[in-house]
């Protein structure tokens, strides 16, 4: 495959010498290689789920819309619709040196791990505080006129891809309970907030034992802002839940009526990952579905 990269990377940069490349296992709807070049360590990345190069298109706007918020992300050096070497859209952008969230959590103590709580919570209000002009994703490819309409557009959409015998209450009583919950709990008046969207330790990059940089915005859109939460929830939290949360009202204070706000997002978290495990690891959609079954009882 070595070769297919380097000739990946002269169709993007171009006059760009690269002397070595090495595959990267690291995720999981993309191909990653790690190229040294003369311009330094660069990330090369092409999609193995979603290939379409509006997506990697959307990924790009978000990232850039946090980096004028002051959030410490990557920059890009290169973007090809379609590559002819590769037979698919390719991304090139900075290699951020560092250890993985997640593979450095095992061997914090108890201080390192609130450190960090409070570096995440402070960071995610960050995201959270670049407000946007619309509903929708970055681009506005896709607009709605406040938080109701679009949330009702994101449960209808994972619902279209539910079997009708989807949770105990089935396709539909899931569906009624969920937009019912859409209008008691949407808030009114209140800006789009740029989300993440795969709030996870893997997507942070850890130097010195602190947060360096926030990775991979490709679910990234102006949404409600807790929608977020449904990630943190599953893979980061309870562990220094308070600690994030005390340090995120600090930089972008939590508004009345947020935890019910929380309670949604879960649910439509557990929803989104169901449906998305249907088509890619049905073994893990029993868990959400699970979860589904809790929140409506």
């Amino acid at each position: 495959m070595t070769n297919e990269i380097i000739a990946a990377l002269a169709e993007a940069c171009p006059g760009l010498r690269v002397d070595g490349v090495r595959a990267l296992d690291a995720g999981h709807t993309s191909r990653q290689w790690v190229a040294d070049t003369d311009e330094g360590r660069l990330l090369v990345k092409t999609p193995v789920r979603d290939k379409d190069p509006e997506h990697l298109r959307k990924l790009i706007a978000t990232t850039r819309r946090a980096a004028e918020g002051g959030v410490p992300v990557v920059r890009f050096r290169a973007f090809v619709p379609h590559s002819a070497a590769l037979g698919a859209p390719l991304l090139v952008q900075e290699y951020q040196e560092g250890e993985p969230a997640d593979a450095a959590w095992p061997a914090m103590d108890a201080a390192a791990r609130l450190a960090f709580a409070e570096d995440l919570g402070r960071l995610v209000a960050r995201v959270h505080a670049c407000t946007g002009p619309w509903f929708g994703d970055v681009l506005g490819v896709e607009r709605y006129p406040d938080a109701r309409a679009h949330l009702h557009a994101i449960v209808d959409s994972r619902l279209a891809k539910a079997p009708a015998e989807f949770t105990a209450a089935g396709r539909a009583g899931l569906g009624d309970a969920l937009h019912r919950a859409v209008e008691a709990t949407a808030p009114a008046g209140e800006a789009p907030a740029l989300t993440h969207g795969d709030l996870w330790r893997q997507n942070l990059i850890l130097r010195g034992g602190r947060i360096a940089c926030l990775l991979d915005f490709e679910h990234g859109r102006y949404a409600d802002r807790f929608l977020d939460f449904g990630k943190l929830d599953e893979h980061v939290f309870p562990e220094g839940r308070e600690a994030f949360l005390a340090a995120y009202d600090e930089v972008f204070p939590l508004p009345e009526g947020w935890a019910g706000r929380v309670r949604l997002g879960n649910a439509i978290h557990a929803l989104s990952m169901a449906v998305y495990f249907l088509r890619w690891e049905p073994r893990f959609v029993a868990e959400y579905v699970a979860e589904l079954d809790a929140w409506l009882n």
